[in-house]
């Protein structure tokens, strides 16, 4: 009542598919590789989807760039999913309580995108626009958080995107 569990599985859509050559593992967070006629079984069974594309070449997830200010309900997903928590130094709130903001403000050009947005608690959101403090995203999903004295905090997210690796051929 009212609790309900997650289970993330990662697999490749081919192969997920049975397209012919695909030999990439399905893997479920926390457990490690399962076979594919598994995580087909669970996919077929699942009440819904959290669909993450990524480039076929870099792993980077797809952004919705500046055609959109507020991250669609997929995008704002994936970024609650990926940190957990809020990501502000030191901070426990929840994700899932949390606002997406943008890192480089929209009104300054920046993008709606993974690599661009984070979960803040409303607290730290006020902090980071009123409080003097610069916030960088590190590439890794990390946020480096400088004081309006200078020091530093780097703050890491509880997940890592999926990466997609070609098969060497």
């Amino acid at each position: 009542r009212g609790i309900r569990a997650t289970v993330v599985v990662t697999v490749p859509a081919l192969a997920l598919l049975g397209a012919e050559g695909v030999t990439d593992p399905a893997e479920v967070e926390g457990v490690g590789p399962i076979p594919i006629e598994t995580a087909r079984e669970l996919a077929g069974n699942a009440s819904g989807w959290m669909r993450v594309l990524t480039h076929p070449e870099t792993g980077a997830v797809i952004s919705v760039g500046r055609t959109k200010y507020r991250p669609p309900p997929e995008l704002a997903k994936l970024v609650k999913w990926r940190a957990d928590r809020c990501m502000g130094p030191g901070c426990s709130k929840p994700a899932s309580q949390c606002q997406i903001d943008h890192s480089v403000a929209w009104a300054d050009g920046g993008e709606t995108s993974v690599t661009n947005t984070a979960p803040f608690c409303q607290g730290h959101h006020t902090v980071k626009h009123h409080g003097g403090w610069q916030i960088t995203h590190l590439g890794d999903g990390s946020l480096e958080w400088v004081s309006p004295h200078g020091r530093r905090y780097i703050v890491k997210p509880e997940r890592h995107l999926p990466t997609f690796y070609p098969n060497a051929a």
